[in-house]
């Protein structure tokens, strides 16, 4: 590359992680300016630390049932032998994908009403478990490998189920570990479905906790908004590790 475009591309480099760190700064810098004793002393403390409960729970537990479902199922679109087939499933995920989430929630307000799960964590959770990105990832996963390797093994006589757990699920680890953080991300900033299926303040998430703090102390929120941020900082770059040594 030319020595003076190398420099542009640099600078260019910079000032845009200037822009985007920016905004942490500013999260960052008012924290010092915090007594830490207000921190244990204020009355929402135990309603931040539920909410932080309700949150992890969401994200992992979320993030098993999206992949069980999801998992299986893009392998299964991927082995279907009928094109017409495959498209029809892809186009049904496109679909669900394109449309609105505002668009199902009163559907979804409807039947966890009915089976009695509105206002519980299980709800939001059975709710959330189908995502159809997830699944378009794994089937885009499974096309990528190539036929030989299911062929000799079928040649071998492995079961479907055998060439599910020892050739598609370790190929497609690293898309697992990409769906899984993106997964716990989404899950993390959850707000329309808790505001929708939730009401009591025991179930909300960190998100709707925040949401209802008072700006009046900008320095305690940032804090808080903070701690919102650490684990998806952590989750974030232990990822990019593990992916890239992979």
């Amino acid at each position: 590359m030319n020595p003076r475009k190398e420099a542009t591309y640099r600078m260019l480099s910079l000032i845009a992680a200037v822009i985007f760190v920016l905004p942490c700064v500013f999260l960052v810098f008012p924290i010092f300016d915090i007594n830490p004793d207000d921190l244990w002393q204020m009355d929402s403390l135990m309603e931040f630390i539920c909410a932080y409960k309700n949150t992890a729970i969401l994200a992992i537990v979320g993030v098993l049932f999206q992949i069980v479902i999801a998992l299986p199922a893009g392998y299964a679109i991927a082995r279907i032998p009928s094109p017409k087939a495959q498209t029809f499933f892809l186009l049904t995920c496109v679909f669900f994908l394109l449309l609105p989430q505002q668009a199902l929630m009163l559907p979804q307000y409807l039947v966890l009403m009915n089976i009695g799960w509105l206002d519980s964590l299980k709800g939001l959770l059975i709710m959330t478990a189908f995502q159809p990105w997830m699944i378009l990832l794994f089937w885009f996963a499974a096309k990528r490998i190539d036929s030989s390797l299911f062929d000799s093994a079928i040649c071998d006589g492995a079961s479907n189920w055998g060439l599910f757990r020892k050739i598609y699920a370790p190929i497609v680890r690293p898309y697992v570990m990409i769906a899984a953080f993106l997964s716990i991300a989404e899950s993390w900033n959850l707000l329309e479905q808790p505001m929708t299926f939730l009401q009591s303040k025991e179930k909300y998430p960190l998100s709707m906790i925040l949401m209802q703090l008072s700006t009046d102390n900008a320095e305690l929120k940032n804090v808080l908004c903070l701690l919102f941020a650490i684990p998806l900082m952590i989750l974030f770059g232990t990822m990019v590790k593990k992916i890239i040594d992979t």
